[in-house]
């Protein structure tokens, strides 16, 4: 039976996606915004710094336009392309709607019309985008649905492209960071939402506008009381109905850190400022920046040498693999390393603490039977192992190997050079008609032919001319050799001793120059104990735990000495022979030679009683005569 074990060496490795963290150590000065929806969030590493009903059902209102945007950039290749408005261009849009200006007949280009879209937040751009893209309203929508989908935004529903109000739209404060994240990956849309100023035009002349962004962190118009641009924004999009209140999704980035902070719900009928929702932005994002802390590639070591000023850590494992060729100096043991190829620990700095290399461990490494089955090559994975920190999930990094096993050599038993020595592939031969083979023991080790075993994939086999193996099985009753071993199959126990005086047997998948074995097949030991033309076998105990329990005497035991090419097994100093013939002819020549003694003594006793008559005869004086 193969078996694997792994010899775990060190720890660590490092993080390519961050474990949510969602405990909030330091927000007090949050604490005191009164949105009912908001997140926090990094995007780089996935991070909810921080959340308060962010998983809750909200409506979106305008910043449904970030999907829209979406994606129309990822249906076209050429943003120039332009699309004559239809009815849609006005049709459901009241006094209230925040528009463009498009009319029907009107030819823009989309990327005039995403402009608008964004800036402006024009509904009449996501109708007559949604449109131009896949020919109705609906067939858009289906495809903004499909991307959340994509995305993973489990909890949001769209029924529009512009946010209009409708029960059926709806979304999550964590599901737009996730949007917002994605999105952020697409340069023409980070061109987009940050852009200030722009001017539209219709393509023959009949409508041209210069817009200017609503994100009051980007931009502080003429008319606004109060100034809350942010130096660090990338941009965003805003939202607002009588329903959803005043909603915001932006983005601003600092030192290399990304972080999304989302808004939603806040009361718009006089109930907050139209400027909270940017000035919440700005704690948020200040208090991130502060708190927020990232553990990357520059900042851990993996070894092999320390070095100093880095989290000096180590991913290597001992794995040891099976089949191995039996000359391999390490006895198939393969140095591996966890695959890691992005390192990222991320979060708030209290929730984190002290990063070192002990606050890493490993669990369990899971490895995979054939994989380490050698032929093993450099770069194969053979398992997966999961890392911990202080002792809690983070993720499962691939196990590679870091150097060739070879696997199994095909033995050969007898001199290499000769040229009718076979080699053993598998555990058979070439195809001959089954034979069956006597047993014997010896004090003689006799012709290496007969007395020279080979230990290969769980059989036990001797080879007679180069060409023909035979094997070592039980028959029922005795242990027999034969040129098919069927389907028994040969385990050897090996006898190990303890300290103490106490002995326990270990199954080996090979032998080992004078190791001590009990050698069975299934529940039967082979026993150096004549039996007729075989030898005996003695039943074997085992624990509830498959554990060989049976205590043995010393003719149940085996010691294999290395030979040119397999072993020579003794017990109690007597050698396990293989003898020629399966028996039929001894007792065949046994037959034959009792019959002839038989005819003889049948002759002899015949003569024997005919000179007896004769001489009676002579005794008596009497003459006969004939009538």
């Amino acid at each position: 039976m193969k078996r694997f074990t792994y010899i775990l060496l060190s720890v660590l490795t490092a993080l390519s996606v961050l474990f949510p963290l969602s405990v909030y150590a330091g927000t007090e000065e949050l604490e005191d915004i009164t949105t009912p929806h908001i997140i926090l969030y990094e995007a780089e590493s996935g991070t909810v710094l921080y959340e308060r009903a962010s998983r809750e059902k909200a409506y979106p209102a305008s910043t449904t336009k970030i999907m829209t945007c979406l994606v129309a950039l990822e249906y076209y290749d050429d943003l120039d392309q332009t699309y004559t408005c239809g009815f849609e261009s006005t049709n459901g849009f009241g006094s209230q709607s925040s528009l463009l200006g498009l009319q029907y007949g009107f030819t823009m280009t989309i990327r005039d019309m995403l402009y608008g879209l964004m800036l402006v937040s024009g509904n009449d751009c996501g109708a007559c985008l949604a449109v131009a893209t896949y020919g109705s309203i609906d067939n858009f929508v289906a495809k903004m649905n499909e991307k959340a989908a994509e995305i993973g935004m489990n909890d949001t529903h769209y029924v529009n492209a512009h946010g209009l109000q409708n029960e059926n739209h709806y979304t999550t404060a964590y599901d737009m960071a996730l949007l917002m994240s994605y999105a952020l990956k697409n340069e023409d849309f980070k061109q987009i939402i940050r852009t200030k100023e722009y001017t539209v035009n219709e393509v023959n002349g009949k409508f041209s506008n210069t817009i200017y962004t609503s994100n009051k962190m980007l931009y502080t118009k003429a008319n606004d009381t109060e100034n809350n641009e942010y130096p660090y924004t990338i941009g965003g999009k805003t939202g607002e109905t009588n329903t959803a209140g005043y909603t915001l999704v932006e983005a601003a980035e600092k030192n290399g850190v990304t972080l999304i902070a989302v808004l939603m719900g806040d009361n718009n009928q006089g109930g907050t400022s139209k400027y909270y929702r940017f000035q919440n932005a700005r704690r948020l994002f200040n208090w991130g920046f502060e708190n927020y802390v990232r553990y990357g590639t520059d900042d851990f070591n993996f070894g092999p040498e320390e070095v100093p000023g880095k989290i000096n850590v180590y991913n290597r494992f001992n794995v040891q693999t099976v089949d191995y060729d039996e000359a391999d100096p390490n006895r198939g043991i393969v140095e591996a390393a966890a695959n890691v190829e992005e390192i990222m620990l991320a979060g708030v700095k209290d929730d984190i603490g002290t990063v070192a290399e002990s606050s890493f461990s490993w669990a369990e490494p899971v490895l995979d039977e054939q994989a380490i089955t050698a032929p093993v090559r450099a770069g194969d994975v053979l398992g997966t192992v999961k890392l911990l920190f202080n002792g809690e999930p983070l993720m499962d990094c691939e196990l590679t190997a870091c150097a060739d096993v070879s696997g199994k050599k095909s033995i050969v038993i007898g001199n290499t050079d000769d040229p009718n020595a076979v080699s053993i592939v598998d555990g058979t031969s070439s195809p001959v008609k089954e034979k069956l083979c006597n047993l014997t023991i010896s004090k003689n080790g006799g012709d290496d032919k007969y007395t020279e075993w080979v230990f290969y994939d769980n059989t036990l086999c001797t080879m007679e001319g180069g060409t023909t193996c035979y094997y070592l099985f039980y028959d029922g009753e005795v242990f027999r050799s034969s040129t098919a071993p069927a389907d028994k199959k040969i385990t050897l126990y090996r006898i190990v001793e303890t300290e103490d005086g106490g002995v326990y047997y270990v199954p080996n998948a090979e032998a080992e120059d004078g190791g001590r074995y009990i050698v069975a097949c299934g529940e039967m030991a082979l026993k150096a104990d004549k039996q007729g033309r075989s030898l005996a076998a003695q039943n074997l105990e085992f624990d509830e735990q498959g554990n060989l329990i049976t205590a043995f005497s010393s003719d149940i035991i085996w010691t294999f000495t290395q030979k040119s090419s397999g072993f020579q097994l003794t017990s109690n100093g007597r050698y396990l022979h293989r003898s020629p013939g399966d028996g039929l002819l001894f007792w065949i020549i046994i037959a034959i030679a009792a019959i002839a003694v038989a005819i003889i003594l049948r002759l002899l006793l015949g003569k024997k009683s005919r000179r007896h008559n004769v001489g009676t005869r002579r005794r008596s004086g009497h003459r006969i005569y004939r009538a």
